[in-house]
C-alpha cells in the first residue's frame, strides 16, 4: 500500500497516524506571503503539515490543515520562505490553541540543544525541526538502539531519499511509502520513485528545533 493522494493512514506500533502528503498537487489551498502571491500548501506548507503532525502526537486530534494555514497567515506565521515557526507557535500559545491541542510552547525560538530535545521527548513532548535547511518536519517518538539515541520523523515531503538526509536514515516505516513522478530537465515524465514519509534518524541530525511540551 502506497500513499498517492493528499492523505493516507499509517499504522505503526499500535498507533494510527494521518499522513499529509505534500507531494500531492491537490493541496491547492492558498498559503501566501503577500509580496509573493501564489503560494499554496503544496509549495510552501511543510510547517503547517508538521504542526498538524505535532498536534496529533500531543492530543490525538486530526485538525483542519487549511484552517491552521489561515490562522498562520493571519497571525504572522507566514514568512518569506514558508512558515515562521516561532511566530506561529507564539500565536498558538497566546491565543489558546496550544492548550487546546495539548501542548505548551515556551517562546524559546530555534534551538540546537540536543540534550533539551531528548529530554522533551522523554517527557512526552515533540518538536518541529529541520533535517536539512529549508524544510520542516515533526519529531514524534524516540528510542535507543545499540546505544544510539534515535527520533521518529514524520515528513510531509517524504525526503527519506534526499541526498542530505538518506545516509542518516536508520529505519523506514512500512506503510508510509509515497510514489511520485520524476521528470527530466524538459519536464518530461521519465519514471517514478518510492520514498518514505516516516523514518528514524539519529538524535544528532535535527537542527533548529522548536520544543513542544505537554500542558502542565
Amino acid at each position: 500500500m502506497c500513499i498517492t493522494g493528499k492523505t493516507g493512514y499509517v499504522e505503526y506500533q499500535g498507533k494510527k497516524w494521518r499522513f499529509l502528503n505534500q507531494r500531492s498537487r491537490d493541496w491547492t489551498h492558498p498559503y501566501e506571503y503577500p509580496p509573493e502571491p501564489g503560494g499554496t500548501l503544496t509549495n510552501s506548507g511543510c510547517g503547517i503539515f508538521g504542526a498538524c503532525f505535532a498536534v496529533q502526537k500531543m492530543c490525538g486530534k486530526e485538525i483542519c490543515v487549511e484552517a491552521l494555514a489561515d490562522f498562520s497567515c493571519a497571525n504572522g506565521g507566514r514568512g518569506d520562505d514558508g512558515t515562521d515557526r516561532p511566530m506561529l507557535l507564539k500565536a498558538m500559545q497566546e491565543k489558546g490553541l496550544a492548550k487546546e491541542y495539548g501542548f505548551q510552547y515556551n517562546f524559546d525560538g530555534l534551538l540546537n540543544d540536543h540534550d533539551a530535545l531528548w529530554n522533551t521527548m522523554l517527557e512526552g513532548g515533540c518538536a518541529l525541526c529541520n533535517l536539512r535547511v529549508g524544510h520542516i518536519v515533526a519529531l514524534v517518538d524516540y528510542r535507543e538502539v545499540n546505544g544510539e539515541k534515535q527520533l521518529l520523523v514524520i515528513d510531509s515531503h517524504s525526503e527519506s531519499a534526499d541526498s542530505r538526509v538518506t545516509n542518516f536514515v536508520r529505519e523506514v516505516v512500512d506503510g508510509s511509502e509515497v510514489i511520485y513522478e520524476t521528470k527530466n530537465e524538459a519536464g518530461l515524465v521519465t519514471g517514478s520513485q518510492t520514498v518514505y514519509g516516516m523514518f528514524w534518524v539519529p538524535l544528532s541530525l535535527p537542527k533548529d528545533f522548536n520544543l513542544l511540551h505537554p500542558v502542565k
